[in-house]
């Protein structure tokens, strides 16, 4: 073995670096509090454009918080400056979103000034303002708590609007063949606050109330209370702003200009020729009719109603018969055919709000569309199984009705609208022309009005919606009740404060002891 190979040979010197490293000291400080303190600044930074570029992100499945457009035109087309107030208490399941909507609302519109009173905190706030504007808004609890019977209140001048706690969430829809419906409506729930603010906004900015008239002198039924009679729905609408009375129907004196709309509900007497004519001369000016027209039986037949001509107009027609229900599924116990329950909706914006809602129908006319007419559209239908009855004779003498020939096929619609075609325009944005028949005044009776019966049948909001439709007082159609999030999470003052110290203080804090202990970690490895 020579001695080349004997001796190891040594590595070659490493160049000396040019860069000579950092002191011990600045390494460890630029990899400890320099960055925390890197950190600090920019979320620092982050908070102060936020703060200044201020906008909101919804990512709720539902979009809970977020306005439809047609609020967002509402709220940005008022007329003059209005007040929002938010009246309810933080604990309040409904507060958060309440709260937040109204808040929406203030940040889209200059016009819209947003007040927050707690009534359990802010008790003199909310009496004074009971004091100016409507001792009613105060209620107490029987544990002594002072309570606003409204959720939400807008006051403009001096009108005010006012939205109670209740109307702030609805009942779901019914569910065929549960034992507990009531119980499975309440878990399905939904949220209608901004329905109701929208709403109330628009009754404060408008100019004038809605002027609905109803007909008299052909034993209608009456406005007054009582066993026959349209109070329930007077009343309803007279607190959403309609101004509402009766009005005698004759050839000479016919329908007053004034009346944005007339309802005919549930005439025992035929109209004679001379008055339904007046109708029809108010249609053509532009006006608006709603007709809930029972069928009057005499002598075993189904008698003319004398209206036959103003249905017509909107292309209804009025055959001289009686629905009835074969469908076992839709008959009430214990009732006879002709009494039954109604769930099957066509597409329209009057049936928009009762998608798997029942009317309940008793003694119903079968509507039809007049011949050569397309331009009418059914509303509610009765199941494939009915049909409407010509043979009244038989049918009131033996109740065990069969299907003829000459009877109306099914499945029978219960209800109609439409529109004339040679009516005069009242102004835009102002209805005209507008057509409604629906075979049964069982829709306005007062019973149904009762908020009990309203959690199990529509037949008051039927009514209501065909109201809506004729005075085109349905604004809010495009506004969607919001579902139930069981999982909301409600902020008091006080969370926020915690809130507050979590991620101004503490945050930092931690960010800044894990740096340390980077810091320290890196030392005692080197």
């Amino acid at each position: 073995m020579s001695d080349a190979e004997a001796t190891p040979e040594k590595p070659a010197p490493e160049a000396p670096s040019s860069d000579k490293a950092p002191p011990a000291w600045l390494d460890r400080l630029m990899n400890g509090p320099i960055w925390v303190l890197l950190v600090v600044a920019l979320f620092a930074l982050v908070n102060y454009t936020a703060a200044r570029h201020y906008r909101r992100w919804d990512w709720t499945s539902a979009q809970r918080f977020t306005l439809s457009a047609r609020s967002v035109e509402i709220a940005r087309g008022l007329r003059e400056p209005v007040e929002l107030y938010v009246l309810l208490s933080s604990r309040d399941p409904l507060y958060s979103e309440t709260h937040e909507l109204a808040e929406r609302y203030a940040a889209i519109s200059p016009k819209v000034r947003l007040h927050l009173i707690d009534p359990d905190r802010q008790r003199e706030r909310l009496i004074a303002l009971a004091q100016e504007l409507d001792p009613h808004l105060l209620d107490r609890t029987a544990e002594g708590r002072t309570l606003a019977t409204a959720g939400v209140l807008v006051r403009r001048g001096n009108r005010h609007w006012e939205v109670e706690r209740e109307q702030l969430q609805e009942l779901g829809p019914q569910t065929r063949g549960e034992e507990d419906d009531n119980a499975s409506r309440l878990l399905n729930a939904k949220i209608t606050v901004e329905r109701r603010i929208s709403e109330a906004l628009l009754q404060v900015d408008r100019e004038r109330a809605t002027t609905l008239c109803f007909s008299a002198g052909h034993a209608e039924m009456p406005l007054a209370s009582g066993d026959r009679a349209a109070a329930g729905l007077a009343d309803d609408l007279r607190h959403l702003n309609f101004v509402v009375r009766e009005t005698e129907v004759r050839g000479q004196s016919g329908v007053p200009s004034d009346c944005d709309a007339l309802v005919i509900a549930g005439p025992q007497r035929a109209w004679p020729r001379e008055d339904s004519d007046a109708v029809v001369r108010y249609l053509r000016a532009g006006g608006n009719v709603a007709m809930f027209l029972d069928p009057v039986v005499l002598e075993g037949r189904v008698v003319p109603t004398g209206l036959e001509d103003v249905a017509g107009m909107a292309g209804i027609g009025l055959p001289p018969a009686v629905v009835v229900e074969a469908d076992s599924d839709h008959l009430l116990p214990d009732s006879p055919p002709v009494h039954f329950r109604a769930d099957t909706w066509n597409e329209h914006e009057i049936t928009g709000d009762l998608r798997g809602a029942s009317v309940l129908v008793g003694m119903a006319r079968p509507i039809v569309r007049a011949e050569g007419s397309q331009g009418a559209t059914s509303l509610l239908l009765s199941s494939p199984q009915a049909w409407g009855e010509t043979a009244i004779a038989e049918l009131l003498r033996t109740f065990v009705p069969s299907k003829g020939p000459d009877d109306v096929q099914g499945p029978v619609s219960l209800a109609m609208a439409g529109m004339i075609s040679d009516g005069r325009s009242r102004g835009e944005g102002v209805s005209s022309g507008r057509v409604v028949v629906v075979g049964s005044s069982e829709m306005v009776g007062a019973d149904y009005f009762n908020i009990r019966v309203r959690a199990s049948v529509a037949n008051a909001n039927l009514a209501e919606a065909v109201i809506g439709w004729v005075t085109t007082r349905r604004e809010l159609v495009n506004i969607p009740a919001r579902p139930v999030d069981r999982a909301a999470l409600l902020v008091s003052a006080r969370d926020l404060t915690k809130i507050g110290v979590y991620v101004m203080l503490l945050i930092p804090l931690a960010a800044a002891l894990v740096g340390l202990a980077v810091s320290r970690a890196r030392k005692n490895t080197a």
